[in-house]
């Protein structure tokens, strides 16, 4: 089974208690001790981000590993010259948030763009917040380019379609997707919610997760010549 889970804002990196999505991916492998690795490239892989993880993953009884293209390895990591084989005996990969315009600038020059596609094929769950849920899809709506707008970004093209994050709590990143959607700059896109995402089996959308009042994820795209935006049923999740 191929299975992608698109989290739009929240999980361990940004909340401060135990989070019902980061429970749910776990649950999701179907282990009672699961093999996760994180993946935090978009972060420069960021020491803090990478020690949050093994925290909220290890202490639920988790074997954690990391992915580190620019840190010295430690005894948690995974070696970069054996990253195939090591992630292909994933039960689950999560992308961490950050730039996700460089991450995957270093994954196409490591050859880990084909390797995502080839473990998603394999049926372990890939997983991923902000940058690492856009990842995924034929494009997403980024500020990775660090200017003042928010801009496309042709991604790996995994999930078909676009996909914009941190949706309501933005207003710039409705009024930057709409404008985009009525430019024809991006395909008809998903727009997730802080507090919600969106779970895909194969390529299709097979349910919306939310976890907070509210959040949720909307279809985005143009008809004629008027730009259409229908929020989508949220399946409620606790811990």
């Amino acid at each position: 089974m191929q299975r992608i889970l698109a989290i739009g804002g929240g999980g361990f990196m940004m909340e401060d208690t135990p989070s019902p999505i980061d429970r749910y991916i776990i649950d999701a492998t179907g282990r009672t001790r699961p093999r996760i690795c994180y993946l935090a490239t978009p972060s420069g892989d960021l020491p803090a981000h990478i020690d949050k993880f093994h925290a909220a993953f290890g202490s639920s009884g988790c074997e954690t590993s990391h992915l580190a293209f620019f840190r010295q390895p430690d005894a948690r990591s995974i070696p970069v010259f054996d990253l195939r084989p090591k992630l292909l005996e994933q039960d689950a990969i999560y992308i961490g948030g950050g730039n996700t315009k460089s991450a995957l600038a270093v994954w196409r020059e490591w050859g880990l763009d084909a390797i995502l596609r080839e473990v998603w094929e394999s049926g372990v769950l890939l997983a991923g917040m902000s940058a690492g849920a856009m990842c995924w899809f034929e494009a997403g709506l980024t500020d990775s380019f660090w200017g003042s707008t928010y801009r496309p970004l042709d991604c790996l093209g995994l999930l078909p379609g676009g996909c914009a994050v941190h949706y309501s709590s933005d207003p710039k990143r409705r009024e930057t997707l709409h404008a985009a959607q009525h430019a024809r700059m991006v395909p008809p896109s998903i727009a997730i919610d802080d507090f919600a995402a969106a779970l895909y089996l194969g390529t299709s959308l097979d349910r919306v997760l939310s976890w907070q009042t509210g959040s949720t994820a909307y279809k985005v795209y143009r008809e004629g010549s008027k730009v259409i935006e229908t929020a989508l049923p949220a399946e409620h999740i606790s811990q």
